[in-house]
């Protein structure tokens, strides 16, 4: 068992040393042991310190408090993320400007191959919003609310959108010179030979096996067996085949209801089924059928429709006639 009791001067109440005796159960011999006043306060004092510093250590992680040097680990990285978010900020407002840039290019780029431009509406399917999201590192609160992070992903899922509208824009640019250019393609514009005179042109005109008038449905051209005979635009060639009348003829399907016919030919260079470009050797002229000399027969017909060949010849692969 231990008891303590306290030593002082007959004249003074205050206690300046603590004894303690030790007393064992055993009747073992009786220990005593005196501590000084002055170690008991100083003790205690060390105590209620270490206590008060881990009461606020413990408060300061759960609100944030900033008593720390430096203030609590929340707080710096508060203070970091808001610095991310300034740098953010800068490059969102670059982004937009470059954006700007690039449907304004756009926009010309439709123009100039006669499309309607995006209307204003449309692009701002990508932008809108609040504007540059500014914060400082002074004006950082002790715990950011979740909302100024999400105003920057809101402006950059929109930057995004708008990316994929600037694309579909640019995507409907390309299709559409695509299909120009397809169309074109597939437009007979050129002579079907090179040389040779125009003989017998499209429309009424005197029939020289019997003298009468009859309807001459395309072009003669006058030139020497064997002479090449080119594509008059890309196409896939659906007959080589021999006609009544019109000798060894040979038709290409050029799409949207084209075709060409070329007859009086001595002999093909290509076969059925064949695709063929603009400019191709495709036969070589001849005196074949119902034919006064050598010569081409050319035809363009639309919709089973034979029309003027000279309506759609822009030009040649080399001298006019």
């Amino acid at each position: 068992m231990v008891f303590f009791y306290g030593e002082c001067p007959q004249r003074m109440n205050i206690k300046r040393n603590f004894t303690f005796l030790y007393m064992p159960e055993d009747h073992s011999e009786v220990r005593q042991f005196r501590v000084p006043r002055a170690a008991i306060a100083g003790l205690a004092l060390t105590l209620t310190v270490l206590i008060v510093a881990a009461v606020f250590y413990v408060l300061s992680l759960g609100h944030g408090s900033g008593w720390l040097p430096g203030g609590s680990r929340l707080e710096q990285e508060n203070l970091q993320l808001a610095d991310e978010i300034d740098r953010l900020n800068v490059q969102v407002t670059d982004l937009q400007a470059e954006m700007s840039e690039v449907f304004r290019l756009q926009e010309m780029v439709a123009l100039a191959v006669d499309i309607e431009p995006l209307d204003p509406d449309t692009r701002q399917v990508g932008v809108g919003g609040r504007g540059h999201l500014i914060l400082r590192n002074e004006e950082v609160p002790p715990l950011m609310p979740r909302d100024q992070h999400q105003d920057v992903a809101d402006v950059l899922d929109k930057l995004l959108r708008q990316a994929k509208v600037q694309y579909q824009g640019y995507q409907a640019i390309l299709d559409t010179l695509a299909s120009r250019t397809y169309v074109l393609e597939h437009i007979p514009s050129i002579r079907p030979v090179d040389t040779g005179w125009l003989s017998s042109r499209f429309g009424m005109r005197t029939d020289p096996f019997t003298g009468k008038m009859t309807f001459h449905r395309g072009l003669d051209y006058s030139n020497p067996q064997g002479t090449p005979v080119r594509a008059t635009a890309d196409g896939k060639v659906v007959a080589v085949q021999q006609q009544r009348g019109l000798g060894n003829v040979l038709k290409i399907d050029h799409g949207n209801n084209v075709v060409t016919v070329y007859a009086h030919l001595r002999k093909s260079l290509v076969k059925k089924g064949d695709l063929v470009k603009r400019g191709d050797f495709i036969a070589e002229s001849g005196n074949s059928g119902r034919s006064t000399a050598p010569h081409l027969h050319y035809e363009i017909r639309v919709n089973g429709r034979a029309i003027n060949p000279l309506s759609y010849i822009l030009d040649s692969y080399a001298a006019h006639n």
